[in-house]
């Protein structure tokens, strides 16, 4: 506990970059090839909060329904860092497993991406530049805009000289985020250093820990009451993140 007050701390008071207009992008973040959701990306100086709707759309044959993420009241999902030059950023965003919340603290490496300036297009009127990078263990292909000056993206993106508009898994038709909205000096209140105190605060390699164990322990039940030839394949994991640093 010590060292995530500690490193939150650090976090808080970071240095500015001077900014000061308050710059909004709405993405839309693509799923599965039937979900999407919407994220909220807000910078302002050197402060980055990234808000992730509750609420999931699924689209099946031709008819669209929002679906809570879990059955407690609605809540938005948060994605809290600050712009840096250091070869790493310290990111802070809630999670749950089943009915528990956290406040998870992740020390995210900076991406090794390759930029190729010859790949252009626009984008809600920007000219945004093609780069590519793995990140922890997914390939992805991003499009940013200098034009907008701010080293950051939506989920735990960053590292591009600009702002990432759009950015989507390789040779998939899900893990997508495209902005869908650009305002460049919004006037909503955002804090862009909340706390979550009524949430269990854990640093994101005990997190997954946690959530692996209970995935174990649920498949663990289901083998009970199959046939013991049954196989059930865990090695995989779903999602963005693939593989940790700590792996």
């Amino acid at each position: 506990m010590f060292k995530f007050s500690l490193a939150l701390g650090l976090f808080l008071f970071s240095f500015s970059h001077g900014f000061s207009q308050q710059i909004h992008v709405k993405y839309l973040h693509v799923r599965s090839a039937i979900a999407t959701l919407y994220e909220d990306l807000y910078v302002k100086d050197n402060s980055v909060v990234s808000i992730q709707d509750s609420l999931i759309n699924f689209n099946t044959f031709g008819t669209t329904s929002a679906i809570k993420k879990s059955n407690k009241p609605i809540t938005k999902n948060y994605f809290i860092s600050k712009i840096n030059e250091k070869e790493s950023r310290a990111f802070f965003f809630t999670g749950r497993i089943e009915d528990d919340e956290y406040f998870i603290y992740d020390e995210v490496p900076a991406s090794q991406w390759i930029t190729d300036e010859s790949s252009t297009k626009k984008i809600l009127g920007y000219e945004c530049f093609k780069a590519t990078t793995n990140f922890r263990g997914s390939k992805f292909v991003a499009y940013f805009t200098k034009e907008l000056p701010y080293s950051t993206g939506p989920f735990k993106f960053y590292g591009l000289p600009g702002l990432i508009l759009d950015i989507r898994e390789e040779n998939k038709n899900y893990n997508i985020w495209k902005a869908d909205k650009i305002e460049i000096n919004s006037k909503k209140e955002i804090n862009y250093d909340p706390v979550f105190n009524d949430k269990t605060k854990v640093t994101m390699r005990k997190f997954i820990e946690a959530k692996e164990n209970k995935y174990k322990i649920e498949n663990s039940n289901l083998r009970n009451h199959l046939p013991p030839e049954t196989k059930i394949e865990t090695n995989n994991r779903l999602g963005i993140e693939k593989k940790y640093e700590w792996e």
